[in-house]
């Protein structure tokens, strides 16, 4: 999790330098868990600007390891649109959003909050793919796994190119 000092901080931040303060290993697990591959051989700066790329291009792969709640609280900022800070009473687990680096926190210890801002070009890359899927979990009932999103859409772009 990437924490702010204050919340004078705007959502301009390009993902690349959120994920350029978290450590090489830190940065290299995430790929992992998002099964993105970034090569480990070069360095920390050059492997943050790969997994930032990688993670803008392909959205899918984050939003389908968030939870019901985690994709309604990436709904909630792309609603809430650019340099707004959501609210939510800090927990004992962080939300992947912010293990993930998509979002930076503030830490709000008197109101035990977390105040939460999502860089726009995060927000922007999951506006275009998050109203489907949510459709489809609702649909479902689950959230599916990327590989077999991945898989829907190639058998519905097949039986589409059949008709």
């Amino acid at each position: 999790m990437v924490t702010l000092p204050d919340t004078t901080f705007t959502s301009s931040m390009p993902l690349s330098e959120v994920l350029e303060v978290m450590t090489k290993a830190k940065i290299l697990s995430i790929c992992k868990k998002l099964d993105l591959y970034v090569s480990p051989n070069v360095k920390k700066s050059e492997t943050a600007r790969r997994l930032a790329e990688e993670m803008l291009d392909q959205p899918l792969a984050i939003l389908c390891t968030l939870c019901k709640n985690e994709l309604q609280l990436a709904k909630d900022f792309v609603d809430a649109g650019p340099n707004a800070y959501l609210t939510r009473k800090m927990r004992k687990t962080f939300y992947k959003l912010q293990k993930y680096g998509l979002v930076l926190t503030y830490e709000d210890w008197e109101k035990h909050e977390w105040r939460m801002l999502m860089p726009d070009g995060v927000r922007e890359v999951l506006s275009a793919n998050l109203p489907g899927l949510l459709t489809l979990v609702e649909k479902i009932g689950r959230v599916p796994s990327y590989k077999e999103l991945r898989m829907m859409i190639m058998l519905d772009s097949f039986m589409h190119s059949t008709e």
